[in-house]
């Protein structure tokens, strides 16, 4: 039984999407619904920021653990605008070159940090130090992973220090996971620096990469072989060789990504 025109235009288009959001990962973020890029319908990620510069947005930086999935979880805090994971937290760093990823991971100064724009006109900052608490994922004894409020202005460090002052008196553990309020330290703020490109968003981008990489798999194993023509071999093995060729192109550009989008941003 020969395919459709219909189900072989569907089919072209299918592999067409796949190609495109594992080759291009940017690509990715543009599938999803406005909700889970962090933007409103109708606008561009950093749009909200801008109207919202009619109010009173301000910064507030945090050590929250590995920085990919809190980044995430804070933008579903109302009033939080835009986040960014970074490096921060040096003491003594003076070098002229921002630092690298392998430079944080083999370093005992350095924070995996998540710099929160918020709008103070909808969140105060006790609120999202609330929701910073309930976001993060610390690790006991490390300080790249630890758990830190970096305040940016003497009310930031008067509310840090009245909240955990507060929570290590009522000895205050997190329900979900007993991680304690007393855990976390205060630090003075120190430089920013915007880790590379590929950590921004970054299960927002892996999710849908690991969605269709897992479908091309399939693919490439045979899933199709039900709604192929019946004896047509030649026609089952091109499919999964394109599938196939598919998923470890996406996984070069994964490798590339890594080389070709590592600028770090200095914000501070």
């Amino acid at each position: 039984m020969a395919l459709s025109p219909s189900r072989c235009r569907a089919a072209r288009a299918a592999l067409g999407l796949a190609s495109a959001v594992v080759l291009f990962p940017g690509a990715a973020l543009g599938f999803l619904p406005p909700s889970a890029r962090g933007t409103t319908a109708g606008t561009v990620p950093g749009a909200a920021i801008i109207t919202s510069r009619l109010h009173a947005e301000k910064v507030a930086t945090f050590g929250m653990g590995c920085f990919w999935a809190p980044a995430e979880t804070m933008l579903e805090t109302p009033g939080v605008l835009e986040t960014v994971a970074g490096y921060t937290g040096h003491p003594v760093y003076t070098g002229d070159k921002p630092p690298k990823y392998d430079d944080v991971c083999y370093s005992r100064n350095w924070v995996e940090g998540v710099r929160v724009t918020y709008d103070d006109a909808v969140l105060s900052y006790p609120e999202l130090l609330e929701s910073f608490f309930e976001a993060q994922e610390p690790r006991y004894g490390s300080r790249q992973y630890g758990s830190m409020i970096f305040p940016s202005d003497e009310e930031q460090a008067r509310e840090s220090a009245e909240w955990l002052e507060r929570g290590t008196a009522d000895g205050r553990v997190r329900e979900k996971d007993g991680v304690p309020a007393g855990m976390t330290t205060i630090e003075p703020a120190s430089t920013f620096y915007a880790a590379e490109g590929y950590h921004q968003k970054y299960w927002e981008k892996w999710r849908v990469r690991l969605g269709i990489g897992a479908g091309l798999l399939a693919v490439a194993s045979g899933a199709l072989g039900p709604i192929l023509p019946p004896g047509d071999a030649d026609l089952a093995q091109r499919v999964e060789t394109v599938a196939n060729g598919m998923f470890v192109a996406g996984g070069v550009f994964a490798i590339l990504e890594r080389l070709l989008d590592a600028k770090v941003v200095k914000m501070q």
